[in-house]
């Protein structure tokens, strides 16, 4: 979807086309979520004293329009200052009253002319005179990075497995002695840890990844299958290709959730279509593994799945349930910080409900929540020991009943014995009935 700002001349030559393409990145991260990918031109035109900003498609559901406004115009007073509101003059979806506008570019920065400097088009590569099939750098900006939203303050994690992850991440800090000064680059061209972090759900895998971000100072980029997968036959290489350039671009630790689906064995009896793109999808996966600079986990409930190809490659990192001292520690630290304010009553004692009740780190987040909305609910101003004892018994038991479940789509496997029973009763009824039975006894 087109983006058109067009901005007056002395605006336009007040910046760099470095500074231009950072503004359309800004607007990019604030209206993408409306839009889907879009691709914005910057124009610089004389003879004008507005910002005006043509939006060319409808966004993908109705009834955002004030937000999208208030978006747009948040970005161009961060750009120019707050006096540029006065200025902005912002058109939605122009294309149905205009469908071929293209706005004229009379300006110049530095005596060189950026009429199609958008990021997508500058992008865009020939090959054989002809456009490139798939433009991966393009395609990259339909994942973005975010600011970490965990610290190795909160997460609580069994020493050794903290030693392994310090230890993997440390070769970031190290690099330049290690690979440059002592020569490792001559064999081992980037400095690149990737991690796997196997275990049980809900031990910490996803907010260990956020740590790792938050305490190298980088971003971190989450991905899963579902955004690789494609129903496109042989996109799945692109899309791997693109999140990892995405991942560079953005500087980010790079967190591939639910990799048993990426990393699993790769088909040996390929008859069809669909096969050969799961086996060239997780090759890509490989040789993007060999040449990313960074750091990259992957997190898996199943890591018996995985081809040892890829764990020949990993740093395999286990997550256990948390001991009772480690319980103690997650309750403390989702009741008792700075910037939690859960008044409890005199009778809480996180000792007894670490002891008391074998829950993951997960479960625990949850029976804090679930027995602070118990007790408001009730009108209550403090959270007693008895609304965490409640919360905890029923999440032992819902975990027992999951992992308890039959499959509901075997209906003979899941009927009852008295259904059972009265089944096997009317069919030896109906063999009675049509002699087959008696013949059988040699009545």
């Amino acid at each position: 979807m087109k983006i058109f700002w067009c901005i007056p001349e002395t605006l336009f030559n007040s910046k760099e086309p470095s500074g231009h393409k950072k503004d359309r990145m800004a607007l990019e991260n604030e209206i993408r979520k409306y839009y889907g990918s879009v691709e914005i031109e910057t124009v610089g035109q004389k003879n004008q004293d507005k910002i005006e900003i043509y939006v060319m498609g409808k966004p993908k559901y109705e009834g955002f329009q004030d937000e999208i406004q208030k978006a747009i115009t948040a970005v161009v007073a961060q750009c120019y200052g707050e006096p540029a509101r006065q200025l902005l003059q912002i058109k939605l979806n122009y294309g149905a009253f205009n469908p071929n506008f293209v706005p004229k570019n009379d300006c110049s920065v530095n005596n060189q002319k950026i009429c199609s400097i958008s990021r997508n088009n500058n992008m865009k590569k020939k090959e054989n005179g002809k456009d490139n099939e798939y433009n991966y750098e393009k395609l990259s900006y339909n994942y973005q990075a975010v600011e970490p939203r965990f610290s190795f303050e909160q997460v609580i994690l069994p020493q050794k497995t903290l030693e392994q992850v310090e230890e993997a991440i440390g070769i970031l800090a190290v690099e330049s002695k290690v690979f440059d000064e002592w020569g490792l680059r001559s064999i081992i061209p980037e400095a690149t840890s990737a991690l796997s972090f196997y275990g049980p759900p809900g031990t910490g895998k996803t907010m260990t990844a956020e740590a790792i971000a938050h305490k190298l100072g980088k971003k971190i980029l989450r991905a899963t299958y579902a955004d690789i997968e494609s129903k496109f036959h042989g996109e799945g290489p692109k899309m791997v290709k693109a999140i990892f350039r995405a991942a560079e671009r953005d500087d980010a630790v790079l967190f591939l959730d639910e990799s048993d689906s990426l990393l699993s064995k790769r088909l040996t009896n390929v008859s069809d279509g669909s096969a050969q793109a799961i086996n060239s999808m997780r090759s890509q996966l490989l040789i993007s593994l060999e040449s990313f600079k960074g750091i990259v986990i992957f997190a898996t409930n199943l890591v018996v799945n995985y081809d040892k190809a890829f764990l020949s490659r990993l740093i395999n990192v286990e997550f256990t349930n948390p001991t009772a001292t480690e319980r103690k520690k997650i309750w403390q630290n989702h009741l008792k910080t700075d910037k939690i304010h859960v008044p409890l009553a005199a009778d809480v004692d996180v000792g007894f409900l670490a002891e008391q009740y074998e829950l993951c780190g997960r479960e625990i987040k949850n029976v804090v929540k679930n027995a602070c909305v118990s007790a408001a609910l009730k009108k209550r101003e403090i959270v007693s020991q008895q609304d965490f004892i409640t919360a905890s018994i029923k999440a032992i038991d819902e975990r027992t009943r999951v992992n308890s479940a039959k499959d509901q789509t075997k209906v003979g496997d899941n009927a009852s014995s008295e259904e059972k029973k009265e089944r096997l009763k009317e069919a030896i009824q109906r063999k009675i009935d049509s002699g087959g039975l008696s013949a059988k006894l040699g009545k």
